[in-house]
């Protein structure tokens, strides 16, 4: 299973999104079943869910909740940290936040959801505990703590940090980016030491733990939930899976997302009761 999660932005304006790919054997032959296709079924669902309650008038609270059921029906474990914001120009990790999986070290604010606004979904399941470590390896990914200033004392970290307020100074951006990478890495240290920059750890998971992970940008525009960025769930794959499904989770899945757009009435070709060659006459 492989995880890829990208983004971009034009004039500040970002979309997101994340798939997790399977590569599978000859033998398998695309037919995925067992854990590997309880879990990712149980993120298909789940993000399917949180689009439906992406409604106006809808609490951030009860996506969390459905998402739990998910988890419960499929046996698997929503990830703890995992965290969807709204979305605004230059901002992608906004106040509004959608928590994936609510425990007593992490918990949100309730609000309700409005129309016009832009969220990123990210939705991660997991066969083990949902238990997340950061890895030994290095993170090379960073983004500007817009509320915290420092006086720095290396060349290079003065060096990096000016390039970073002029080049990124809202949204991610990694080393590599940068034409003299060597003084980047020394900089970047008394940076982060500093809290000028938040960083993007490398995580991972319990051996033998499968991931699955599904990363998409949404509008809730007038019509309904649009989903703007993301592949299909499964492609090619096809998953058995022995589990059912919560009764509550099955009536949300059977809602349409969208409204149906009325039809236009037809004109009424009649005048005060008479009809058009009467009233000729």
């Amino acid at each position: 299973m492989v995880k890829a999660d990208v983004g971009c932005h034009v004039d500040g304006y970002a979309s997101v999104a994340a798939h997790t790919f399977i590569i599978p054997s000859e033998e398998e032959n695309a037919n995925i079943s067992g854990p590997q296709a309880d879990v990712m079924s149980a993120a298909h669902i789940a993000a399917e869910v949180a689009i439906k309650l992406l409604q106006p008038g809808n609490t951030n609270s009860q996506i969390t909740q459905a998402i739990a059921k998910v988890a419960d029906s499929y046996g698997v474990s929503a990830v703890a940290g995992v965290l969807s914001h709204r979305m605004k120009r230059f901002v992608i990790d906004g106040n509004k936040v959608i928590i994936l999986k609510e425990d007593v070290d992490q918990k949100v604010e309730t609000f309700t959801f409005e129309t016009n606004e832009v969220y990123s979904i990210d939705i991660v399941m997991s066969t083990g505990d949902g238990k997340l470590r950061e890895a030994e390896q290095r993170a090379t990914v960073f983004k500007r703590a817009v509320d915290k200033n420092y006086r720095l004392k290396m060349r290079a970290s003065r060096n990096l940090f000016s390039e970073v307020n002029l080049k990124y100074p809202a949204l991610p951006f990694t080393l590599r980016h940068f034409d003299d990478e060597r003084q980047a890495r020394m900089g970047v240290v008394e940076c982060i030491k500093h809290e000028l920059l938040h960083t993007y750890p490398v995580l991972y998971a319990k051996q033998g733990d499968l991931l699955c992970q599904y990363k998409f940008t949404v509008l809730i525009l007038p019509s309904g939930p649009t989903r703007i960025t993301g592949l299909p769930s499964f492609g090619d794959l096809k998953l058995t899976s022995d589990k059912e499904l919560d009764p509550e989770l099955a009536t949300i899945m059977a809602q349409a997302a969208k409204k149906k757009k009325k039809k236009p009435r037809k004109k009424n070709t009649t005048t005060s009761g008479i009809t058009e060659d009467a009233a000729d006459d």
